[in-house]
């Protein structure tokens, strides 16, 4: 762990509090590729219909409204998107009202996977052969709060839904990792994971880039586990299934990180899947400082958004509203940080100076970027145009 760095928090403390923003008037739901529509321009839609199909893989409405067509104009991590644009009519119809499952670790295992699939409760793949799982309960940027947030507000669903994993799926070990310095959620935690053996809680140091998945992979298996395969979950996957299994009903609404220093006081905000991050901005942020930036999936691996026509997709954990930072770029000094702190071993200053260097190895975690004492941006050299 001596190729990371522990990162002191600047800022205002998050408010504890979600803050629902659940009724935009316009949704646009990014059209995956494959995809096929399943709605017609103009029709009416209820609350978690069928969007879009890919055989058995489905989007879902996230309100009930009309249909109004295709858009280009949005974007998807600054990549324009077709999108389906729907007006929100505010009444949240739904067509068919669903009965809640009381016991989650007695659904059929193949049923679950069906169920968590079908409803979109975790985009990873629960068919892989794993003896191992790790649940990934530390948010993979400093400034963000929600899978902390999420740990804090649903610890008993959390652990109830992970108990059910373990039973269904019988792993040789059922791993928790939590960071040792988000000390409320350790105490919970530790008073209630007790009645949970299958469930083991894992401190891990509050260094960086630790909450990234294969760096806290390494850290907390060895070799021959993970060879014997390892299913990693972040506690937003486990809230998802949580509520897929329990509710029978689609995953439409997430929970996201809104900060930076343009803003007032930083907060965790519920919104529908597919609400523009213009609309956000707008009607839920105190904006102190309109000469700001944005940035989408936190502040030192994320990526800045080119334009606020972006759009919330089930990828999105965190927006930054941020100032710019006055010093500006400086010629290398050769100092060697971004090659000794980099948690892969890469080297990003060779990788800038020579434009077919390997870069397959990275993970995008901006280390070597907030490191480097010349300011140097080695973001934009080892960025990749798909990377979330």
């Amino acid at each position: 762990m001596n190729n990371m760095v522990s990162i002191k928090e600047k800022g205002k403390t998050i408010d504890n509090n979600v803050v629902n923003f659940l009724n935009p008037n316009y949704l646009y739901i990014p059209i995956k590729e494959g995809y096929n529509l399943s709605v017609k321009t103009n029709s009416i839609i209820n609350k978690e219909d069928i969007l879009l199909h890919n055989n058995e893989d489905y989007i879902y409405s996230p309100v009930s409204g009309i249909v109004l067509g295709k858009t280009n104009s949005m974007k998807v991590s600054n990549n324009l998107t077709n999108c389906i644009v729907i007006e929100n009519d505010f009444k949240e119809h739904v067509k068919v009202r669903k009965f809640a499952n009381k016991y989650i670790n007695e659904i059929d295992k193949e049923k679950m996977i069906e169920q968590i699939k079908k409803y979109n409760g975790c985009l990873k793949d629960l068919n892989i052969e794993f003896k191992h799982i790790v649940i990934n309960g530390i948010d993979r940027d400093p400034y963000e709060k929600t899978y902390s947030f999420i740990i804090n507000k649903y610890n008993s669903k959390i652990l109830e839904t992970i108990d059910a994993l373990a039973t269904i799926f019988n792993p040789t070990s059922t791993v928790l990792a939590v960071n040792n310095n988000d000390s409320l959620n350790v105490i919970n935690l530790s008073n209630n994971i007790g009645t949970y053996p299958n469930i083991k809680q894992k401190l891990v140091p509050d260094i960086y880039p630790i909450g990234f998945k294969d760096v806290l992979i390494k850290n907390i298996f060895n070799k021959r586990e993970i060879n014997e395969g390892v299913l990693y979950l972040n506690v937003e996957d486990i809230y998802n299934i949580y509520n897929v299994l329990k509710r029978n009903k689609p995953i439409t609404e997430k929970l996201i990180t809104i900060g930076g220093n343009a803003i007032e006081k930083p907060f965790v905000l519920n919104v529908k899947i597919g609400t523009s991050i213009a609309d956000i901005i707008k009607n839920c942020c105190k904006v102190i400082d309109d000469k700001y930036f944005c940035v989408i999936n936190g502040l030192i691996a994320g990526r800045t958004l080119d334009s606020l026509n972006g759009v919330v997709d089930f990828d999105t954990r965190s927006i930054f509203l941020n100032t710019k930072d006055s010093e500006s770029e400086k010629k290398c000094i050769n100092c060697g940080l971004c090659n000794m702190k980099c948690p892969v071993g890469l080297n990003p200053k060779r990788i800038r100076e020579h434009k077919n260097a390997d870069r397959s190895k990275c993970i995008h975690c901006g280390l070597c970027t907030y490191i480097c004492p010349s300011k140097i941006n080695f973001k934009k050299y080892l960025e990749k145009q798909d990377r979330k």
